[in-house]
């Protein structure tokens, strides 16, 4: 059970960075269900294809996995600045584009999908992991952006660009983190 619970608790640290990160754009409560709940689905199902894929092809998905997470949080964090510098940060809230939302899912939980690979080799129960997993990050969603808004009240011209920055900084931490071990 330590295992488990160690093992979830250092998956929800990119996903709370990230909330943060999202809610300093100023998201609406409504976004922040959506995101909440589109992280939770993602990082739930991530390890579950990921024990069923480790039975068919181990090797590759696993060591591609964590950058192709980097990758999708970077761009969507570049997309995000490019916004904040494009758009008038005076104009009226608008909510998170479908596709948004999904990317910035599927960034946090590629991590998750690699983590699935090996569950079997850690003896971690696959279903218990898969619904902790998936709280937490509905969990961690909500508090991390509702942190990330009430600090981008501060900044509230250029939130996004804010958001957009952090997203990009925290891509590039997670590289040097993998590169350098």
């Amino acid at each position: 059970m330590i295992k488990t619970i160690g093992l979830v608790l250092s998956l929800g640290l990119d996903t709370f960075a990230v909330a943060i990160g999202l809610g300093l754009s100023g998201l609406s409560r409504r976004d922040r269900l959506r995101y909440g709940v589109s992280f939770a689905l993602a990082e739930g199902l991530m390890p579950l294809a990921g024990f069923f894929l480790g039975r068919v092809i181990a090797g590759p998905v696993g060591d591609i996995a964590p950058y192709a997470a980097v990758v999708l949080l970077l761009a969507v964090g570049l997309y995000t600045v490019w916004e904040g510098l494009t758009d008038d940060p005076l104009e009226a809230y608008r909510p998170a584009k479908l596709l948004t939302v999904l990317a910035a899912a599927l960034s946090v939980s590629l991590d998750e999908l690699a983590i699935g690979l090996s569950l079997g080799l850690l003896g971690v129960p696959i279903l218990l992991a898969v619904l902790l997993i998936a709280a937490q990050a509905c969990l961690l969603t909500f508090i991390g952006t509702a942190i990330g808004r009430r600090v981008s009240a501060r900044f509230a011209t250029r939130a996004e660009l804010l958001s957009g920055a952090v997203l990009v900084l925290l891509a590039v931490a997670l590289l040097a983190q993998r590169l350098l071990g």
